[in-house]
């Protein structure tokens, strides 16, 4: 047994039961040892979380090469979180924005945009809130994956087909109070809207960038 060896265990069960379902007993069963001979390799639930951690992070590493421009930069760094995301669903809830987690493998992320951001030669404050914000904003949207996944295993159905479940009870709604913008999106065509997250995420990082663009132009500095 080595560390990796629990921690991969760990993973795995996380994987499969979410963080739930995760303790120290758990992950000795699962190896075939007492519980309190993981404390050797791992340390307690906690310590075993912020390794987990690390390892699912790490499965994405940034490419060698550095992007060329500060949007593609930023960009590599957040789809790469976001792929982690997506392959580990619990993760999203095991990661902090009020207190990060220090992980070799994460601080790596945080510092391509804190790179990114420095061509445009703003003050040091200011690029640890964007590479905060590009943070907040890939954690925000993949702590729906789990709960998702989730209720499409419960249902039966995917999200799509759960809206169009949901048709009637909208256009009654949308008929009994003033809700103008869902009228227009219910006009005489057919409203067809694909509630696929990947496209959120994507949609909503060229927001973020394009906002950080506005913002940090502003700051009357020149781009490098």
């Amino acid at each position: 047994m080595s560390r990796e060896g629990v921690v991969g265990a760990a993973v795995g069960i996380a994987d499969r039961e979410g963080l739930a379902g995760l303790s120290m007993r758990r992950v000795a069963g699962e190896l075939g040892v007492s519980t309190m001979a993981l404390y050797r390799y791992v340390g307690g639930k906690e310590a075993l979380v912020l390794q987990m951690v690390d390892a699912a992070i790490g499965e994405f590493p940034l490419p060698a090469q550095r992007p060329a421009s500060w949007r593609a930069g930023i960009e590599t760094a957040a789809r790469q979180q976001w792929a982690a995301y997506r392959a580990h669903l619990w993760l999203a809830s095991a990661v902090t924005l009020g207190r990060p987690q220090m992980l070799p493998n994460l601080l790596p992320h945080t510092d391509a945009v804190l790179r990114a951001v420095a061509g445009f030669g703003v003050d040091p404050a200011t690029s640890m809130y964007a590479a905060i914000t590009v943070f907040g904003y890939v954690r925000g949207v993949a702590l729906n994956l789990e709960p998702e996944a989730q209720a499409e295993q419960d249902t039966g159905m995917t999200a799509d087909e759960w809206a169009k479940g949901q048709a009637d009870r909208l256009a009654a709604m949308v008929a009994e109070q003033d809700l103008a913008g869902f009228r227009a999106l219910l006009g005489p065509e057919e409203f067809d809207f694909d509630y696929e997250l990947d496209q959120l995420f994507e949609f909503g990082l060229g927001i973020v960038l394009d906002g950080l663009a506005v913002k940090l132009q502003r700051m009357r500095t020149p781009l490098r």
